[in-house]
């Protein structure tokens, strides 16, 4: 059938007024509260040149801080993901198959945020080495086994293996993250398989009420160890240093950045100067309020001593390798601990 170009506008224009009851969903056809009317409408025609994106809204729940004005970002990162997967699965039901896009994006992310965060939670408050840069930056499988060698190196492993074989299923489902994020990957091949058969008997799905069950089971157990970590005034690593944002923010830019590499390649009389640039960059990349001009490094037994105004910090250099110590006070019967890095 052809078109004219006309027709084609018009068409549009008649199935946008045709369409607008699609913008009900989730309500029901027949709820009118003020809450349905407001998230089933479009954006009023106004002169208004305020942006009402970044308004507040007069239903005061749906007001969201920008900036973390209330929680620290671990737990709204996280508890943002899990819950908004649980909303998914809970409205999967009529278009399961759409659904499922979105639902173990959330999934993966969710995992992969929350193993990294207690890596670095409990590579802390055990003084455990972990390796700066961005390997395993994806993989939950190798994530998960480094979360468990950490554990049982402490001698804290209370976890049975069904967690993780649990991170391994669903790491198998989507092992490059992007599957269900984008149709095609890098090299124009479909993430998923394209199938017309009418088979019946066997269909190939993914059970998105297991999915749930799943991911309950993985929070249940991450954020009972993060309440431990750092969620509350009794928390391990509270009244320490690290219970400061920005130096969270700077420990995990370093985690992050490439300062190894640079360190490996300079000569004994740059490594201070390098310590300096690679810290500098990291507070001024994420905007921490620490002056950077407060850096002092200086030259501590076989390695380097770096202060950060009143932070106190240690970068150590043997055998070609770098290792970065973030030093938190006593607190109580609890001995000093060192989050190190090389």
């Amino acid at each position: 059938m052809e078109y004219t170009k006309n027709q084609i506008k018009y068409n549009w224009k008649k199935d946008i007024e045709d369409f607008t009851y699609k913008l009900q969903y989730p309500f029901g056809e027949n709820n009118k509260s003020d809450l349905a009317k407001s998230l089933s409408a479009i954006p009023e025609e106004s002169s208004d040149k305020k942006n009402s994106l970044t308004s507040y809204s007069e239903a005061t729940n749906y007001n969201a801080p920008i900036g973390q004005e209330y929680d620290d970002y671990q737990y709204s990162y996280e508890e943002g993901y899990f819950k908004a997967f649980k909303l998914i699965i809970a409205g999967s039901s009529n278009d399961s198959e759409s659904f499922l896009m979105p639902a173990l994006f959330f999934a993966r992310h969710y995992i992969e945020l929350s193993l990294k965060d207690e890596i670095t939670n409990l590579s802390i408050a055990t003084g455990s080495k972990f390796s700066i840069g961005n390997k395993e930056s994806h993989c939950l499988t190798k994530l998960s086994n480094s979360f468990k060698k950490l554990l049982e190196e402490n001698d804290l492993n209370i976890l049975q293996e069904k967690f993780f074989d649990i991170i391994e299923s669903i790491d198998k489902l989507s092992p490059k993250s992007d599957e269900f994020r984008y149709t095609t990957d890098v090299s124009g091949k479909y993430n998923l398989p394209i199938d017309f058969t009418d088979d019946k008997e066997s269909p190939n799905v993914i059970n998105l009420i297991a999915l749930g069950q799943y991911l309950n089971y993985i929070y249940l157990n991450l954020y009972s160890l993060y309440f431990i970590l750092e969620d509350n005034e009794e928390s391990l690593l509270a009244d320490t240093v690290f219970e400061n944002p920005y130096v969270k923010g700077l420990l995990y830019g370093v985690v992050h950045s490439k300062i190894s590499k640079k360190l490996n390649k300079s000569s004994e009389d740059q490594i201070t100067s390098k310590i300096k640039e690679c810290i500098s960059t990291v507070i001024s990349n994420n905007n921490l309020k620490i002056d950077s001009s407060d850096i002092k490094v200086d030259k501590f037994d076989d390695g380097y001593q770096v202060l950060l105004g009143t932070i106190p910090c240690q970068v150590d250099t043997y055998k070609n390798e770098n290792t970065i110590f973030l030093i938190r006070p006593n607190r109580g019967n609890i001995p000093p601990r060192f989050g190190h890095f090389f």
